[in-house]
């Protein structure tokens, strides 16, 4: 492939970032224009030079890495958005009753129109108020009483 192949490659690559959701083809459509303006100045064989793109894709997709992480994680999120994709971390805060007594530190509690396995201290009885302080591995929430 020539200069121009790969610049046409790297265009390519960037223009389909804008219609695939997610950011990582822009990084490969770097490496190509990196590798076309490399083949521009020095002749390289086809193996060479599929060397020199995942070289450059490797390095590019790092670089993407770090920025997208700084990105995210200056980034504020709002309250009302921090569980939009979390439902078990969304039930934080609130008071539910329990629906089974409490036996070895686990009961149900009804939440919505599902019922949720609780943590919490023995002696707790059906229909007592408990408040969820946190959730584990997603489906276990962890309370205490209200």
């Amino acid at each position: 492939m020539d200069y121009m192949e790969w610049f046409s490659l790297g265009l390519l690559l960037v223009l389909i970032e804008l219609f695939v959701p997610g950011v990582y083809l822009v990084w490969f459509g770097l490496s190509a224009f990196s590798t076309g303006v490399l083949i521009l100045y020095h002749d390289l064989t086809a193996i060479e030079q599929s060397i020199v793109f995942g070289l450059f894709s490797v390095a590019f997709a790092v670089v993407g890495w770090f920025v997208y992480g700084r990105v995210i994680k200056c980034r504020k999120i709002a309250d009302q958005y921090k569980h939009l994709n979390d439902p078990a971390g969304g039930l934080i805060g609130k008071t539910y009753l329990l629906t089974e007594d409490v036996t070895d530190g686990r009961s149900k509690a009804q939440i919505g129109d599902s019922v949720w396995i609780v943590e919490c201290k023995d002696g707790l009885k059906k229909g007592d108020k408990i408040r969820i302080i946190g959730v584990e591995n997603g489906v276990i929430l962890k309370a205490e009483q209200a």
